[in-house]
């Protein structure tokens, strides 16, 4: 009779699906769940399918007071199927006290232990008054995240450390008739120059609230931050589709231009592609000039005669041209597309060529 019953265990193994399921891998089930971690409540969000072989960025995020995780937690669901596990702790009071921030700490090294999250892609957000006890979060040696998210607050009085000047990506969102405005926009001021990248957002006609049309940005800009890129998809600036509609905007002004982004979808496996999104783009003072001229994104599988017309023969490419639509320069390879090269050719066009700090 063992030997029956053995044969037949064998047989059902061997007819079962090859693998375990990532669910049944990890502590927490994939999809949503409440779990107490830390002596706090947690809102957990995983991916499915998570592995080693596939791990997971990580995105914690603090409450304002009187807020709940779930509040939270739902802010953040569309990340989760992007690959983000999604951690939205409970203060144990109204507010976030400092053993409250610093068992959080100690829930991002668990989470970062025992699910597969890949420790360099660690983002911290914190809303209202989750937002005013981030910098523990934010500037921690141990946890290093590679961006920050103010909300509905601001960054105030806090000294990064060194590595938050190559590592560190930090924004501020808030909503324009915001009383906290004023601190998201003293936090650009405040970082400028001590961490990676700083900018500040706001939402129209939007008090203390969550700016829910700021959202779509942010998620491109965390995926930005922690190095995803996909040819085409670029939100540092407003791009239009016709270089015929962009020289027409700009026909009736004393000085201006048009910026064109020539793509591919082969650019993806390009690290210059990549670094004129992530990177060149992003740059301040770059998107203060570029943000003065129409700019215009073109596919050059589907524009590629129009493109060739200005001298475009690969990508990716950028083209500056005047007013009347000719072509005033043309940046492609790495020779050209440096900062300094395209900071020159946007302000030969430019309204307005004072820098703005």
């Amino acid at each position: 009779m063992r030997l029956i019953a053995l044969a037949a265990v064998m047989l059902a193994l061997a007819l079962a699906p090859s693998g375990v399921s990532a669910d049944e891998e990890l502590p927490y089930p994939a999809g949503r769940s409440t779990q107490t971690i830390e002596g706090l409540t947690v809102e957990l969000g995983i991916p499915q399918k998570l592995s080693k072989e596939k791990p997971a960025s990580l995105a914690v995020i603090l409450h304002g007071a009187g807020g709940s995780a779930t509040g939270m937690a739902a802010a953040l669901r569309e990340w989760i199927p992007l690959g983000y596990v999604v951690c939205a702790p409970k203060s144990k009071g109204q507010i976030w006290s400092n053993s409250d921030v610093d068992a959080v700490k100690r829930i991002i090294a668990h989470l970062r232990k025992v699910l597969p999250i890949d420790a360099t892609k660690t983002h911290v957000l914190g809303y209202s008054n989750g937002g005013w006890n981030l910098p523990p979060l934010a500037f921690d040696d141990v946890i290093k995240p590679v961006s920050a998210t103010w909300i509905a607050s601001g960054c105030r009085g806090a000294s990064p450390p060194k590595w938050a000047l190559k590592e560190l990506g930090v924004i501020a969102l808030a909503g324009a008739q915001d009383a906290n405005a004023a601190s998201a926009q003293e936090t650009v001021t405040l970082l400028r120059k001590k961490v990676r990248h700083v900018e500040a957002r706001f939402q129209p006609q939007l008090g203390h609230q969550w700016p829910d049309q700021l959202m779509p940005y942010l998620r491109w800009w965390m995926g930005a931050m922690e190095g995803r890129f996909e040819p085409g998809v670029d939100m540092n600036l407003k791009w239009g589709k016709s270089i015929e509609r962009a020289v027409r905007m700009v026909s009736g002004d004393k000085r201006g231009g048009v910026l064109v982004l020539a793509y591919h979808a082969d650019d993806k496996d390009k690290p210059l592609a990549k670094m004129i999104t992530n990177e060149l783009l992003m740059n301040p003072l770059v998107r203060y000039y570029a943000g003065q001229l129409q700019a215009v994104k073109l596919d050059y599988a589907e524009h590629k005669e129009a493109l060739e017309a200005f001298g475009v023969t690969e990508t990716p490419a950028l083209v500056v041209l005047k007013k009347d639509g000719t072509l005033k320069k043309l940046l492609a390879g790495a020779k050209n597309l440096k900062l300094r090269k395209v900071m020159a050719a946007l302000k030969s066009v430019v309204p307005n060529r004072k820098k703005p700090w």
